[in-house]
C-alpha cells in the first residue's frame, strides 16, 4: 500500500439539522424487535424490557447496558453526532447482542444515517493484517475526487479553520479515488502483515462538495 504525505490538513464534518426521534427496541422475549432499525443522526433509541433478564452490548464497545439485569428496564441511547465522533465505526453501523442469550440467537444492529455527508464503510467491518480489505464511500458527490485519509495517532477531534477533524496529525494518504455518477468510489488493498494489532483511523474527504465521511476506527487482527 503506498503510503504519501496527505495534504489535506484539516477534516470538517458538517451536521445538518434533522428532527430528532425516538426510537423503541422490544427487549421482552429471546429477540430484539426489530431486529434492525436505520435512524438518522440525533435520533435516540430506547431499548425496553418488561420482564426477563438482559442486557444490550454493542459488540464495538460503542454502548453497553452494563450487566445483565431484570425487567422492568429501560437503556436509552442517542445517536448523535457527538456519539458518531466518540465511537467511529465502518458505515456508521453498530451491531449490539444480549449476552446471556446470544447462544440463541438474541442479536441486533444499529445504522445511524447522516443526510449530506459520504459514508465511508469498510469490507470486512473487522479487517485482518495480510488480508484483503476494500474501502467504499457512498454518497459523495457525482463524479467527485474522493481522498481517503489516515492517522496512526488518534481520531482527533480537533478544531481546524474548516470544522471538526476527526483525524489526529499527522495524516497520511492512502489514495485518490474516482466517485461514479452515483457518488460511489472504492479501493482495494491488501493490508500489510506487519499491521496486525495495530490501531488506525480513517476518514474520507469529496472534494468536489469539500464535505468529509464519518470517521472509522480499526484495529488490524
Amino acid at each position: 500500500m503506498k503510503i504519501l504525505t496527505f495534504l489535506l490538513p484539516f477534516f470538517f464534518v458538517c451536521t445538518a439539522v434533522q428532527a430528532q426521534n425516538t426510537h423503541t427496541v422490544d427487549v421482552t422475549g429471546i429477540a430484539f424487535s426489530p431486529a434492525h432499525l436505520d435512524v438518522t443522526v440525533g435520533d435516540t433509541v430506547d431499548f425496553v424490557w418488561g420482564s426477563g433478564v438482559h442486557n444490550v452490548r454493542a459488540l464495538s464497545g460503542a454502548f453497553d447496558s452494563g450487566s445483565p439485569v431484570a425487567g422492568p428496564f429501560t437503556f436509552s441511547v442517542k445517536f448523535d453526532q457527538q456519539f458518531l465522533n466518540d465511537n467511529p465505526f465502518s458505515n456508521n453501523f453498530y451491531k449490539y447482542q444480549c449476552d446471556i442469550h446470544i447462544a440463541i440467537g438474541m442479536a441486533g444492529s444499529i445504522k445511524v444515517l447522516t443526510p449530506g455527508v459520504p459514508v465511508l464503510d469498510l469490507a470486512p467491518d473487522l479487517p485482518s493484517a495480510g488480508s484483503p480489505l476494500t474501502f467504499h464511500v457512498w454518497d459523495a458527490s457525482p463524479n467527485s475526487t474522493v481522498m481517503l485519509g489516515y492517522s496512526m495517532t488518534g481520531g482527533g477531534p480537533f478544531n481546524s479553520p474548516f470544522g471538526l477533524a476527526l483525524l489526529t496529525p499527522p495524516v497520511k494518504l492512502v489514495s485518490s479515488m474516482n466517485a461514479d455518477s452515483a457518488g460511489h468510489a472504492s479501493l482495494s488493498v491488501t493490508v500489510p502483515a506487519s499491521m496486525q494489532g495495530r490501531s488506525i483511523w480513517f476518514q474520507a474527504l469529496d472534494r468536489t462538495a469539500t464535505v468529509f465521511s464519518n470517521g472509522v476506527f480499526s484495529v488490524f487482527n
